[in-house]
């Protein structure tokens, strides 16, 4: 099985999908082909940012944003309230997830409306944004450091 997050780019992944021979990616289009076909769901990246979150900060209250009919489009697929503060996180697969138009328009209104919103793949991706944000000694925001 490959590692994925073991590679920085698109064009990356591709070089060695291309030079492995078992594989018969010879071409580029072949290769994101198999790229395509052998990337987990994005579901699978979903949960474990899920999980990742309920470790790193326990008392964060975190969901999966159910789609339906009803509800509303563009929503970021994880949210959660960490320290008072709202965050969302559109999860995509790595080298071929896309943003929507209505996704971006969202995490823009997100941002607006004063909380955090973000476009992420890996758990790793989410420890930094949150080392980032927050004071993980004092269990706070870094705004509320006294």
């Amino acid at each position: 099985m490959i590692d994925f997050e073991k590679f920085s780019t698109k064009e990356e992944i591709i070089d060695y999908l291309k030079s492995r021979q078992d594989l018969l990616c010879d071409t580029t289009a072949r290769a994101e082909k198999y790229l395509r076909d052998h990337l987990p769901k994005e579901s699978y990246y979903q949960d474990k940012i899920i999980k990742h979150i309920r470790n790193l900060v326990p008392s964060a209250f975190v969901w999966k944003a159910a789609a339906s009919y009803y509800s509303r489009q563009g929503i970021p697929d994880v949210c959660a309230i960490i320290y008072g503060q709202f965050y969302g996180f559109e999860v995509k697969r790595p080298f071929i997830g896309v943003l929507s138009a209505i996704q971006e328009q969202t995490i823009k209104q997100i941002q607006a409306a004063g909380g955090r919103a973000y476009v992420v793949t890996y758990p790793a991706e989410v420890t930094r944004i949150l080392s980032a944000e927050t004071d993980w000694q004092g269990g706070q925001p870094d705004g509320d450091k006294q």
